[in-house]
């Protein structure tokens, strides 16, 4: 190969990285420069990219305490971080017996797993609210966590099978050997052998609690209680116009969050993305 067409194909490379970024990068820049813009400017195009930094204070002072998304950001974090939780306290060992105990049909149990993940939403939004009534946690939050262990529940053990039958049984039958039992083979050997899985079991967890928007609907009335997408769907309504410059405010803290989560555990997605592929 010429060293002509090497750096041909490395230009190429880096052209189509540099565009893969760009449109991933471009909306989020798009939305936080309608989130500086008053109501007035958001049909400008091209938008102006001025910054009238009073503008901003407005806009961002009347998403996080004139509307409360504070609250509503607040019960996203509390809700997430218990439903993951669960999940993965749930799912952990779960997954490890579907993987490495001798149990009769494993494999038909995995994939009837998987498939509930699969069951949409909105064919099951309205039972769901009928069994949070039954059990008298309708409006709680209790009414929020028992569904979303549900749906998270099937995805992460789906997610944790794939990592633990990527672990040799070599190390199960020496940790037995030693005298160590199935559990604290689990606990003290398998389970920082599959850290980056659960990292990556937890972030798709995360952002699908974090967006979920119907079962919230159905479930929760208060406003005390609402969710960030549940709140955000209040700036709809038909008895008045929508101000998109706080629509894209409210996009904007709904979206700091889930960046900053991902930049901080940026290491561990890769670990977690990547294992298995060198065998």
């Amino acid at each position: 190969m010429s060293v002509f067409t090497r750096l041909f194909k490395k230009t190429v490379s880096y052209l189509i990285l540099i565009v893969i970024a760009l449109v991933g990068i471009f909306p989020i820049a798009y939305l936080f420069l309608l989130s500086t813009k008053r109501r007035i400017d958001i049909g400008d195009v091209p938008p102006s990219l001025k910054i009238e930094w009073e503008v901003v204070v407005e806009n961002y002072k009347e998403v996080l305490f004139e509307r409360s998304y504070i609250l509503s950001t607040l019960n996203s974090f509390i809700v997430t971080l218990i439903v993951v939780s669960i999940s993965l306290i749930i799912g952990t060992p779960a997954a490890y017996a579907l993987s490495r105990l001798k149990i009769k049909g494993s494999e038909r149990i995995s994939s009837t797993i998987l498939s509930l993940r699969f069951m949409p939403l909105v064919a099951v939004a309205f039972p769901i609210l009928l069994s949070m009534r039954f059990l008298n946690v309708a409006n709680t939050r209790i009414g929020l966590i028992i569904p979303y262990v549900a749906f998270s529940l099937p995805l992460v053990i789906w997610i944790l099978i794939g990592f633990f039958d990527e672990i040799p049984t070599e190390i199960d039958e020496a940790a037995e050997i030693d005298g160590a039992s199935k559990w604290r083979t689990l606990v003290q050997v398998l389970i920082p052998l599959v850290r980056p899985g659960i990292v990556v079991a937890g972030i798709f967890a995360a952002i699908f609690i974090w967006n979920e928007f119907l079962v919230g609907m159905y479930v929760i009335d208060s406003e005390s209680l609402k969710t960030v997408p549940i709140a955000a769907a209040g700036l709809i309504s038909a008895q008045r116009p929508i101000d998109w410059n706080v629509a894209a405010t409210v996009g904007v803290v709904t979206l700091i969050p889930l960046l900053i989560g991902s930049m901080a555990i940026q290491k561990h997605i890769v670990q977690g993305i990547t294992a298995g592929a060198v065998k």
